[in-house]
């Protein structure tokens, strides 16, 4: 088939405009990187002016603030305690009922403990922000041949490094070079990270790498060395999903809580011509099929997962503000 049109993207114009063209031609800012598990290709953007400035630490106060983290107290009872002045955990100590609770919480506040906090009522992944440095945040999002156990094409990262945001796809040009993006992901990039941050990545980008990293190495670096090596899922690194975020703080505010939908309605920004991520297997099977002629469709999915990794901060700094 010569032409496409799905919904409002048609595939047509991005075809002629870059046929016959060459990978490196299209992104002069790749290379290629080789590991014992073979090569594949990198791209990297450094957003030198990049328009956020993430305060992680509004969370500590609000979170002091919060008084329905202590054992007894609900909505109710935290209204009538605000009548009465208690306005955080620190007014809320001197009295006997509250105080070994509160202490408890204090104590893992001072400590930066998220991974106890996390587990305490009435606090979600984001009110533990404050335990991180801004270094200390990987923003990931993955592009894949299909939902269920289908190869990975590219995985796109995002992190601040001496106040610029790097952005970085890595993007497996043959399906055999998946592998090799794993080993490096594995191994040159999560062990200097302690908190990713995902749109949706909790239901499925975290579990879908981890189904990855099993099929090829038979065991998770997601997992601590207490937990089982199997598992399909993250418990070493802290999670902070905007995708449920965006839910509960927005709530029915939004028509629909999609990416696109976020990103129009809180940052009033929409994407031109960007490729849906439902086409993405396919753009990409296309592209196999027929290098020369698909090679367009090859830039409209890393620019989608590029899109993807640059909102990441913005939304999460919306956030941020709208609980401070």
């Amino acid at each position: 088939m010569d032409y496409y049109n799905f919904e409002s993207f048609d595939i047509t114009q991005i075809v002629n405009e870059y046929k016959g063209k060459k990978l490196e031609e299209l992104f002069p800012n790749q290379r290629i990187i080789k590991n014992n598990m073979g090569e594949f290709m990198e791209l990297v953007w450094e957003v030198e002016d990049f328009p956020c400035d993430l305060n992680l630490l509004v969370t500590k106060k609000n979170l002091l603030r919060n008084l329905k983290t202590v054992h007894y107290i609900g909505e109710i009872i935290e209204m009538r305690l605000t009548r009465r002045g208690v306005k955080n955990l620190y007014d809320l100590r001197p009295i006997k009922k509250y105080r070994d609770s509160v202490n408890e919480i204090l104590n893992l506040i001072k400590k930066r403990d998220y991974k106890n906090l996390i587990n305490i009522k009435n606090i979600h992944d984001i009110d533990v922000s404050f335990c991180f440095e801004l270094e200390n945040l990987l923003f990931l999002d993955i592009e894949t041949l299909g939902i269920f156990d289908d190869p990975m094409i590219s995985i796109g990262v995002g992190f601040f490094k001496n106040r610029k945001y790097e952005i970085h796809v890595y993007f497996a040009r043959d399906l055999e070079e998946e592998i090799s993006i794993c080993e490096h992901f594995r191994n040159e990039i999560l062990p200097y990270f302690k908190c990713f941050v995902t749109y949706n990545g909790k239901t499925f980008d975290i579990p879908y790498v981890a189904n990855r990293f099993l099929y090829f190495f038979e065991e998770n670096p997601m997992i601590s060395e207490n937990g089982s090596l199997h598992e399909k899922f993250n418990i070493k690194y802290h999670h902070i999903d905007l995708y449920h975020q965006c839910r509960r703080i927005f709530r029915d505010k939004f028509q629909d809580f999609s990416l696109k939908t976020v990103e129009a309605e809180l940052l009033n920004w929409k994407r031109i011509n960007d490729l849906p991520s439902h086409l993405v297997g396919f753009c990409y099977r296309e592209y196999k099929k027929n290098p020369e002629r698909y090679i367009g469709l090859i830039k409209n999915i890393v620019e989608h997962n590029y899109y993807d990794i640059f909102s990441l901060p913005l939304i999460f700094k919306k956030l941020l503000e709208n609980i401070a």
